[in-house]
């Protein structure tokens, strides 16, 4: 078994994944709402010898166990209608193997008996790679110098992946017949790459020069980081007979660690600027190393109840999230920015360049069933929603700086699969299917109209965007 942990655990640790739930809560199966997952419950769901997400729950786990809870196989696609214009789609395709917690449990006996849990679980957040050019003849200059249409050339392209891994270990004990306590210490390390880039050009209809000139606006930002941080969670559980419920108290995110670092290029070269004679020049360049990292997760109380019933159980939880006000990921530094300006050059650094975040609070709700179809095995289905935590209200007026989240819509998950029970033992598989969607999409580009007026990146405005999602969970617990 020892092998077995050591194999799966070398994969676990270099293979990335794919889903587009940056600002969603419960973008992991592991969460409230997971029934299918093993230990993915606030209230007592008769499924002892795995890590539970309440630790209460694992004063009723009488066996050492060992487990490994695996997506084997998953499918993530995000497409956004037509995100840079018309006919522009921005799409994001991926296919992957995505190992998510490895954990153990170790009761010990005596006349006040104790179970300790421990794991390593690891949530794959987002990896949205998209790209998009348009190639056209427009009319994007104005007739007083260049007349006619111009040759225009746009460029898009964004990149964000986001992974979460945490060590985590948790105590359970009974307080009595009908109550047990919990308390989990969980240490978090994220990581999160960010890469945006747009560029537009426009030929001047002049002259009959080989070379001809042109004007040019470009925008590249390239943030990365890494934050450690701990949590606490306190778990209470009640049992009696047919009625379980459960309720937890996770603490916000203490930062411990971490650094980051921003690489930031802005040209704009021969733009003339309506009603004004000269054209706009201006070069803005930083390169900044070891920054201030502080990444927030808010306070939350989830809340549990299953009940018995022949044959199988019904089970309901909610879990709501506290607001988190805007800050800053990343802090930028106070230094040149702006290439060849007269004094102050560095004053807007901080605001052009900062990395931030800001989320509303949130109220999320799952609900499943089990149901025995043989002796030996379990079949489960169950539902829940992920709603999305950005705000534009939360932020400031002038909305500098660049935002980290990138998906902006409700996502809806399912889960179906089965439970085989064997004496040493358990293994369970499952379909995970995951579906949000959102006709309030703020395009960053829109090449259908590029102007002097807008620095030819067009007027943005909404679209729509869609997330779909399939996995196959693989689940194994051995009893020691």
């Amino acid at each position: 078994m020892t092998k077995i942990l050591t194999t799966f655990l070398c994969v676990f640790l270099f293979i990335e994944a794919v889903k587009a739930q940056d600002a969603n809560y419960w973008s992991s199966s592991y969460n409230p709402g997971g029934f299918l997952t093993p230990g993915a419950v606030i209230a007592f769901n008769r499924d002892s010898g795995v890590m539970f997400l309440n630790p209460a729950l694992l004063a009723y786990s009488t066996k050492s166990t060992a487990s490994i809870n695996a997506s084997i196989y998953q499918y993530g696609r995000i497409n956004i209608k037509n995100g840079a214009g018309t006919g522009l789609d921005l799409k994001s395709t991926s296919t992957n193997i995505i190992p998510q917690m490895i954990s153990a449990t170790v009761s010990l006996k005596g006349n006040h008996p104790f179970t300790i849990g421990y794991a390593l679980t690891h949530n794959p957040v987002m990896t949205y790679r998209v790209n998009q050019q348009r190639d056209a003849t427009l009319n994007v200059l104005d007739d007083s110098y260049s007349p006619g249409n111009e040759y225009f050339l746009g460029q898009y392209k964004n990149v964000n992946t986001i992974n979460e891994t945490s060590g985590i270990i948790s105590g359970g004990f009974k307080a009595s017949d009908h109550f047990a306590m919990g308390l989990t210490i969980e240490g978090q390390i994220r990581k999160q790459d960010f890469d945006y880039n747009t560029s537009a050009r426009a030929l001047y209809n002049v002259g009959d020069f080989a070379l001809p000139k042109f004007s040019n606006v470009q925008e590249s930002y390239t943030a990365g980081y890494y934050n450690v941080g701990i949590r606490f969670k306190a778990g209470l559980a009640y049992d009696n007979e047919r009625h379980h419920l459960g309720l937890t108290i996770s603490s916000p995110l203490l930062h411990v660690a971490g650094s980051g670092n921003i690489l930031s290029d802005d040209q704009t070269s021969d733009l003339i600027m309506p009603k004004e004679a000269d054209t706009v020049n201006l070069l803005a360049n930083s390169r900044q190393r070891s920054l201030k990292v502080n990444y927030k997760l808010p306070f939350s109380v989830a809340l549990g109840y299953a009940i018995d019933y022949k044959g199988g159980q019904f089970y309901v939880a909610a879990e709501y999230f506290a607001n988190v006000g805007e800050y800053n990921i990343i802090t930028p530094k106070n230094q040149s920015f702006i290439k060849g300006a007269d004094g102050g050059d560095d004053l807007l650094t901080p605001e052009f360049l900062k990395f931030k975040d800001a989320r509303k609070s949130v109220t999320n709700f799952g609900i499943g069933a089990s149901y025995l179809l043989k002796p030996d095995l379990m079949g489960y289905l169950s539902f829940h929603t992920d709603f999305n935590n950005i705000s534009k209200a939360l932020y400031s007026i002038d909305d500098s700086g660049y935002r980290s989240n990138t998906g902006n819509y409700n996502i809806y998950h399912c889960q179906v699969g089965t439970n085989v029970k064997k004496r040493k033992f358990n293994l369970r598989t499952g379909l995970l299917l995951s579906y949000g969607t959102t006709n309030k999409y703020l395009q960053n580009v829109n090449f259908d109209n590029p102007n002097e007026a807008n620095y030819l990146g067009g007027y943005t405005g909404y679209t729509k965007a869609s997330q779909f999602s399939v996995g196959l969970m693989l689940s194994y617990i051995h009893n020691l």
